[in-house]
């Protein structure tokens, strides 16, 4: 029976491709770079916002810690412009917590921006668990942070699920011993991992799931 459902947070609970780029091209304005198209942003998205930046600056020359400062800067400000929930997430998480299940978010973007976005979108009291990429564990694809989760609860692996969208979650959750539910809608890259189920919308979710 599944106790615990760890979920990664872009492309997997909300699309934030929008207001990540917005916040992206205004950093490279500031630099007096040309904006990128959205698609081109999309696909540095997944491994932190040091990556993000560092990604979306191969074309220029600049100091890398300062562009993210500005990026971050911005994109406080610009957390839920146009981000959403994608269709079904707020229903499908209360019915998983009707049915006792425990969920968590686990997301390599820093807490209180992921906190302050989950609280305008009205989804934060639905978890029970929120760890951002410095809350104090290495980023995913390692597994530290699914595996406090794991032992705060005093679950065996065999309880536990992790969603995502992007291979890092994959990863993380093969590292940490639990099954994988990879999100088809979102936007972000498998690689070669393999997860155990698929689903191509979110209340599929809980279809592949025992309670």
């Amino acid at each position: 029976m599944v106790k615990l459902v760890i979920f990664d947070l872009d492309g997997t609970l909300i699309d934030s491709r929008r207001d990540l780029a917005a916040s992206i091209n205004c950093m490279r304005r500031s630099f007096g770079l040309p904006e990128w198209e959205l698609a081109e942003v999309t696909v540095c998205i997944g491994d932190g916002m040091k990556n993000l930046v560092c990604r979306t600056l191969t074309d220029a020359d600049v100091d890398e810690n300062e562009a993210l400062q500005r990026m971050k800067a911005f994109y406080a400000e610009h957390l839920v412009d146009t981000t959403c929930l994608y269709d079904g997430v707020a229903d499908t998480l209360r019915k998983l917590r009707e049915n006792g299940v425990k969920l968590a978010v686990v997301t390599n973007k820093p807490v209180a921006a992921t906190e302050v976005i989950l609280q305008k979108l009205g989804v934060f009291d639905l978890f029970d668990d929120i760890i951002g990429g410095d809350s104090g564990f290495p980023l995913k694809p390692e597994p530290e942070s699914l595996l406090s989760l794991i032992s705060k609860y005093g679950f065996v692996p065999e309880q536990c699920r992790m969603v995502g969208d992007h291979y890092t979650d994959l990863e993380s959750g093969r590292k940490a011993g639990i099954k994988r539910i990879l999100c088809k809608y979102g936007f972000g890259d498998p690689k070669s991992e393999m997860p155990d189920h698929c689903v191509d919308s979110f209340p599929e979710i809980a279809d592949k799931l025992e309670f």
